[in-house]
């Protein structure tokens, strides 16, 4: 059994080889590629007698390791090692220090890939879940709350914002990264963080009152051709408990649906009570839970 790279001639045959349902993979992996997130050095797979039995692809965002995809045909402890235990030590040389890895439940096996990572001292740091958005119709709101975008207000403008809304924030992340960071770096990264997944800067908003007040931000983001997510939303501490967040939840549908986006997807911290209830109400439904697992190499 051995851990190798995988080739740029193969990558098709690869993702047919171990995840055919998973088609789409493939130009995921390339756009993945083509804009730097990752590289065919951090991309591998686990083979024995021309057989793969497993695939790891690892990536980067605003300088930190994620794990992107995973794929394992069995859960023993030779396998395991030899994706997993190898793969992090490559890693590690290469000048990494951590990993994070998001696992959703309606993946197949779910719980063995949990396992799989816990015993290697992955720990689970938070619990998420995934809301998805696939409604013909968009609900409106009278009211005066107006949208500038990123490109209006300029970044530094946006980051105050969202340091603003990051404040007694209920996402246990957020919290975490502002405890190690300080208030204003945590914004600097989120905003980079961001940056790295998708950038449009028509689709990044602050929210106002007639007042020119701040109420909050939007970022909503493009996935895949069809698919788009709810990445950051907050409503600052002293306009919390109005209703705004449902404007912002409405625009940000909007803006994808404008842009031919049929699925939205928004994923919360299970403890953000606020935020499940305004979901729901706005036509979102649960799709599956995640879980966020970290590891310092």
């Amino acid at each position: 059994m051995i851990l190798r790279n995988i080739e740029e001639n193969e990558i098709d045959s690869v993702i047919k080889a171990t995840t055919p349902e998973k088609s789409t993979l493939k130009d995921i992996l390339e756009s993945w590629i083509n804009e730097g997130i990752t590289k065919l050095e951090w991309c591998f797979v686990v083979e024995e007698d021309d057989n793969i039995l497993g695939r790891l692809i690892y990536g980067v965002f605003d300088n930190s390791l994620k794990i992107l995809d995973i794929w394992m045909q069995n859960f023993n402890d030779e396998t395991k090692e030899k994706l997993l235990s190898d793969s992090l030590k490559i890693m590690k040389l290469q000048g990494f220090n951590n990993v994070e890895c998001h696992l959703y439940s309606d993946k197949n096996n779910f719980q063995q890939y949990v396992r799989a990572l816990t015993s290697l001292n992955f720990k689970i740091t938070q619990e998420k879940k995934s809301f998805i958005w696939e409604e013909e119709i968009i609900n409106s709101l009278s009211g005066d709350v107006y949208f500038s975008t990123l490109g209006q207000v300029g970044s530094r403008k946006f980051i105050n914002a969202i340091e603003k809304v990051t404040e007694g924030t209920l996402d246990e992340d957020d919290l975490a990264w502002v405890k190690e960071f300080g208030s204003k770096e945590a914004a600097i990264k989120y905003f980079n963080l961001l940056k790295d997944i998708d950038y449009n800067e028509d689709w990044w908003k602050l929210a106002y009152n007639e007042e020119h007040e701040l109420l909050g931000l939007i970022v909503s983001q493009r996935l895949t051709e069809s698919i788009g997510g709810i990445n950051y939303i907050g409503v600052i501490p002293e306009k919390r408990g109005q209703g705004y967040i449902n404007y912002l939840v409405i625009e940000g549908v909007k803006t994808l649906k404008d842009n031919n986006i049929k699925k939205v997807i928004a994923d919360i911290d299970v403890k953000n009570y606020p935020l499940d209830a305004v979901l729901q109400k706005q036509g979102f439904k649960l799709d599956c839970t995640m879980l966020v697992l970290k590891l310092d190499l």
